[in-house]
């Protein structure tokens, strides 16, 4: 493997993927399944990969930032960064939607995805670019999208009635995520790379309040 090659790590979905390409674009690609174990079932698959196990080999890491599994999502993000690590090489997230192998060549498509309790999601999505960063609300919010939309993507399976006939799954990959990177102009790689690494959140991380400290322990 020529030096430097670019790691890419989709883990936003049970459907887990990597991929390492080289400066001359060979690429190497690995798929796994994993439900609810991506820090176990990732570690395999990337062993298949010379470069990963010597440091040095890496000079870019792209990862997947969902939305999607939010579990999935945080083990390929510290995958990434325990890599980075190793191999003094920089990390930048992108939103999995971009993976998703329709989008790229789709113009005015919607992304959707059940947020649950009620709520929805959405974004706007044109020839592999994210027109519009995810935006949830009600199932009616929702419809009123779905009927300006030319086609209608997600990444889990659909089965609300009103929207099972007009949704298609698909699963985002990491040779598409590394396609959408060559896509972007310099301006948008540095839009990626100025945000911080963290999942794509559709609703703001659980946070537990802090009990109040006891009034004789404040004097200590």
């Amino acid at each position: 493997m020529e030096k430097p090659a670019t790691l890419v790590i989709e883990t936003s979905t049970p459907h887990g993927s990597l991929g390492l390409c080289s400066m001359t674009k060979l690429w190497q690609e690995e798929s796994f399944f994993s439900d609810r174990g991506h820090n176990c079932e990732l570690f395999a698959p990337l062993q298949n990969f010379d470069a990963v196990r010597q440091p040095g080999e890496i000079s870019l890491i792209l990862v997947g930032t969902g939305p999607g599994s939010y579990s999935g999502t945080r083990v390929g993000i510290a995958v990434a960064q325990g890599l980075a690590v190793v191999h003094h090489c920089q990390i930048v997230g992108i939103p999995s939607l971009l993976g998703l192998p329709s989008v790229r060549s789709a113009s005015r498509c919607l992304t959707i995805g059940d947020a649950r309790r009620g709520d929805w999601w959405w974004s706007w999505m044109d020839n592999g670019k994210m027109i519009y960063q995810p935006t949830m609300g009600s199932l009616d919010d929702l419809l009123e999208k779905t009927n300006q939309a030319e086609a209608i993507f997600s990444l889990d399976k659909i089965q609300h009635p009103s929207l099972i006939d007009k949704v298609r799954q698909e699963i985002p990959t990491a040779q598409n995520l590394w396609h959408a990177w060559e896509s972007f102009s310099l301006a948008e790689r540095e839009t990626y790379i100025s945000q911080p690494l963290q999942p794509l959140y559709l609703k703001p991380p659980h946070i537990t309040a802090a009990k109040p400290v006891h009034p004789l322990l404040r004097k200590v």
